[in-house]
């Protein structure tokens, strides 16, 4: 219930009473203010869940494997470090292990020329067997989705804390719906899906809220906490330790850097620790080495425990190899568990594959009824004699432009000629946007934008196919199973083209259900 809705006849969805009445008002205000936000936000949330896998897609050369050895991360920690500009300050080294998502190693060297300028990172691709880096793992059509999903692609940390904020939202959208149908639960199988286009849509809407309703507050709750993490890290610090967030972040993160120590003499022993923390019931997630120079940084080793519901749980080291610390999983406060819950139960990365599908087309049900909300609405405008034809086209040239924009996306990254891929995106998304809005009638430009999106998509799969064909064997099936869904992707988006085409007059677009993609 994430879009704005109108009053459902009476006799089918509840009472018209003064509470009722100002629930309906206040979930159409919302809607109407952030839908093309929740929408944008929503999507790529739904494609977001698959950025490990479309990061290899974009890198069908990866020397895929499920397995690594404590030797070989290490190896590539250490020719990471070697990787540093003369002159430059090493912040910290991020290993990425294989996982069930993911079949292939990493390596992040984040560094900066001082502490002044920003922060530059470079990811490599390592061999899982000797930690030997073999090229850069350049994906930015995925970092574009994930970006667009966590910050709107707007610059830190304002685009995070917007996107929190509109989790807050979604997440009182969500509650001001239910109270607004107070027989939306009596009513969670009624489908009158041939009755005329605004009766259809808003049961679609109703339906899917209410069997989505628990992914839905947890989605948008968690979704809510990751945007504003850092004002919670200064509230937990103003409220519980007068004010010093190194004490907050201690509570959140574990043991900080000690400053002043002594530089390192050899290089942090990896290895050793990442043995040390080996266990039955651990898996190996990731390594995070501050300055490998400085004795008085930490490493991290981060590792899945079995049974247990957490981002990771860690074992602290100094650099020196002195342990710290076990911080989180089994054993660690409540308030610790809770924490290392909101990322898995955001993104959906406990229970494999299965979770995650189901996720994804939770996400795509959300997207879904963000727009049937918007169409809802201009529905009811125009059987009260206000029709809003431009704000119509307007919705219509964002959302269509967007898939048009995704769909490039993909063909560019497809092509392997290193274009500007963000830089694309955003200006198909404009120019298509600003098209559909312009031309008269939108939906024939619609029509028009569906078909270009169908044929992006599968010029992507021709333009990919041979290499996913070629790749590693064990990289090979989750790459076929990407082209896989931009072929059936592609064939949906012909279809709503085909659709459209079929849609001659004003009486047929109202009989018809489907809101703009």
């Amino acid at each position: 219930m994430t879009g704005p809705t109108d009053t459902p006849p009476p006799e089918t969805e509840g009472s018209n009473s003064p509470f009722v009445r100002r629930m309906i008002d206040s979930h159409s205000v919302l809607g109407l203010a952030f839908a093309a936000l929740i929408y944008i936000v929503s999507l790529t949330g739904a494609l977001t869940l698959f950025v490990p896998e479309l990061s290899l897609w974009e890198n069908p050369r990866t020397a895929a494997s499920y397995e690594t050895t404590p030797e070989a991360v290490a190896a590539a920690a250490r020719n990471a470090e070697a990787r540093l500009e003369p002159g430059n300050q090493i912040l910290n080294i991020v290993a990425y292990a294989p996982d069930e998502f993911k079949p292939y190693l990493t390596v992040r060297l984040n560094q900066r020329a001082d502490r002044q300028s920003g922060l530059v990172s470079t990811d490599w691709i390592a061999d899982p067997a000797t930690g030997a880096l073999l090229e850069e793992a350049d994906a930015p059509y995925a970092h574009f989705i994930e970006d667009m999903h966590t910050m709107l692609h707007l610059p830190r940390p304002w685009g995070r804390y917007l996107v929190g904020l509109l989790g807050v939202v979604m997440f009182t959208l969500i509650l001001s719906g239910i109270f607004a149908h107070p027989t939306i639960f009596r009513d969670a199988f009624k489908l009158r899906l041939r009755r005329n286009a605004r009766i259809a849509w808003t049961d679609m809407h109703n339906r899917l809220s209410v069997w989505g309703l628990p992914y839905h507050l947890v989605l948008t709750f968690t979704g809510a906490f990751l945007g504003i993490a850092g004002v919670t890290v200064a509230a937990l610090a103003f409220v519980a330790y007068d004010g010093d967030q190194e004490a907050a972040l201690r509570v959140i993160n574990g043991p900080q850097p000690i400053a002043g120590a002594a530089p390192m003499a050899a290089p942090p022993d990896y290895a050793a620790m990442l043995r040390a923390s080996e266990g039955e019931d651990r898996t190996f997630s990731l390594l995070v080495a501050g300055n490998p120079k400085d004795g008085g940084q930490t490493t991290t080793i981060a590792y899945y425990e079995r049974g247990i519901l957490s981002m990771r749980t860690s074992d602290i080291y100094r650099n020196t190899g002195e342990f710290l610390e076990k911080f989180g999983g089994s054993g660690a406060p409540v308030g610790a568990r809770i924490f290392g819950a909101v990322q898995p139960l955001h993104y959906g990365t406990f229970g494999g594959y299965p979770i995650k599908i189901l996720y994804f087309v939770l996400a795509l049900a959300l997207t879904y009824i963000t727009s049937t909300g918007m169409m809802i609405w201009f529905k009811r405008k125009i059987q009260q004699g206000q029709p809003r034809p431009r704000h119509e086209a307007a919705w219509r040239g964002m959302t269509t432009g967007f898939s048009v924009a995704l769909a490039l996306g993909a063909a560019a990254a497809a092509s392997g000629l290193g274009l500007p891929i963000p830089a694309l995106c955003l200006a198909a998304w404009a120019i298509a946007a600003v098209a559909i809005w312009w031309a008269p009638p939108s939906l024939s430009a619609v029509r028009w934008g569906h078909g270009a999106t169908a044929a992006l998509l599968a010029l992507a799969l021709a333009l990919h196919m041979p290499a996913a064909l070629a790749a590693d064997p064990v990289a090979r099936p989750l790459l076929l199973a990407i082209d896989a869904a931009l072929a059936l992707t592609a064939l949906a988006f012909a279809w709503l083209a085909a659709r459209d085409a079929r849609r001659r007059s004003p009486a047929a677009s109202d009989r018809a259900m489907q809101p703009a993609e």
